[in-house]
């Protein structure tokens, strides 16, 4: 049957293909279906045309690695398509599968946005394609070696911070927006010597005009060395420089200029070309923040899965990357956290390893369930509402969070902590339960 539709290659090069793992849904026959997708994204378009020699589509055309069958009994198409509800009677079939295709990178070379057109590009405009998600890339050294990757990446985020053997305990400010300058450096003070190594911009404030960025890091960079000479501890702050690629790199430099020590950029939206721009012109870390990317992500349907995104954020020079939270207020389950974490500190050809940042509803009592479930401490517990929605301010929720994080790296439950700290104890009655 298979051998009617598509040639599937046994071996090819792997340091000569980027491979692409696929779910898909479809009317067509699977293997039918494989190489239609391995035409439309390489060589070819839905009819042959002459000049597609076999020789041609054997230097250049996506291979078909391996097609599996899943069971599947759906009741209408997941995806909208003219085709989908001219052709679709209810009453199937659909057949749905993971394939795999390894695509030539020669094709589109040391290029983000020529690889995700390629990857990821018409095939979700395909209407016999009624699912299609891009589960995995994996990509040779050879590829990966054309990339800078991280500057500093945890390495780099440590030594500024000169900070070992804990996760590194920082927060965001809250309110996200609406703050004056002189507000957001009051508040960011308070969290900086209650013992945060690390604060940050919220996503939803860049060059704001009622905020710039270069008031804000005058401002922030005065209370953060106050914070340092009363605490002896380094601190950070990432400054959301997010913007045209321009104005990007030269929100940068006012950050450097003026004494900053971290950027933060909203990659998704501002683009992984940007991110890679910026990587390559930074003289900080830059902390990436992922909004807008579960757009991309959420749906089991269509998209890219967020492994898929934090290792291209990884190549394009990102040194932090939020992954998710453990236990927290997102849509991802703790597996698939620790998958895209994984996705920041696994092997990945000598690239260096990412800061995976654990964000999103978090505060002193998920301490031991993050510790847990991470099994290290190479990673960035940040909290919003857990520090600047403490009863007792944000010095005190600060505060809370690294009592938390003592006790457990000494093996001390947290009930019994608390009834020695009542930063912490507070913390406890005013957020909830201990989740260990």
């Amino acid at each position: 049957m298979k051998d009617s539709f598509a040639r599937l290659w046994e071996s090819i090069d792997v340091e000569h293909h980027v491979i692409a793992t696929y779910y898909l849904e479809t009317p067509l026959n699977l293997f039918q279906a494989a190489e239609a997708f391995a035409a439309e994204q390489s060589t070819g378009t839905w009819k042959r045309v002459g000049k597609e020699t076999s020789d041609l589509r054997e230097r250049h055309g996506a291979k078909i690695l391996s097609v599996l069958t899943l069971p599947y009994s759906p009741e209408n198409p997941r995806l909208p398509s003219a085709t989908a509800m001219q052709e679709f009677s209810g009453e199937g079939p659909i057949n749905a599968g993971i394939i795999r295709l390894a695509f030539p990178w020669k094709n589109f070379g040391h290029n983000i946005a020529m690889l995700l057109s390629t990857v990821a590009g018409n095939l979700y405009e395909m209407g016999a394609f009624y699912a299609v998600k891009l589960l995995d890339l994996d990509f040779p050294a050879s590829f990966v070696k054309g990339f800078q990757g991280p500057k500093f990446g945890i390495t780099g985020t440590r030594k500024i911070l000169n900070v070992e053997g804990r996760p590194l305990v920082g927060a965001i400010v809250k309110p996200n927006v609406g703050l004056s300058v002189d507000e957001l450096a009051e508040l960011a003070y308070e969290g900086f010597r209650g013992g945060l190594d690390f604060l940050k911009d919220d996503e939803l404030i860049a060059d704001a005009p009622y905020s710039t960025v270069e008031e804000r890091v005058k401002k922030l960079v005065a209370v953060m060395k106050k914070a340092e000479d009363e605490t002896g501890e380094k601190k950070m702050y990432a400054f959301n420089i997010t913007d045209k690629p321009d104005r990007v790199l030269k929100l940068h430099d006012i950050v450097v200029k003026n004494g900053g020590n971290c950027v933060m950029l909203n990659a998704a939206t501002a683009g992984i070309p940007v991110l890679q721009l910026l990587a390559e012109h930074t003289e900080v870390p830059i902390h990436c923040h992922r909004d807008f990317a579960p757009m991309w992500a959420r749906s089991p349907y269509i998209g890219l899965s967020f492994p898929v995104i934090t290792k291209l954020f990884r190549i394009a020079g990102a040194d932090q990357c939020h992954v998710g939270a453990i236990q927290g207020k997102l849509y991802e389950s703790d597996d698939e956290v620790l998958a895209n974490a994984l996705a920041c500190t696994g092997t990945f050809h000598g690239l260096e390893k990412t800061l995976p940042v654990s964000s999103g509803g978090q505060w002193a009592g998920k301490v031991p369930v993050n510790y847990r479930m991470f099994g290290h401490v190479d990673f960035l517990h940040l909290a919003g509402g857990g520090v600047f929605g403490h009863p007792d301010g944000p010095a005190i929720g600060a505060r809370s969070m690294r009592i938390a994080w003592q006790a457990v790296l000494e093996g001390v439950p947290l009930h019994q902590a608390a009834r020695e700290h009542p930063e912490l104890k507070k913390a406890i009655e005013c957020f909830g339960e201990i989740i260990e």
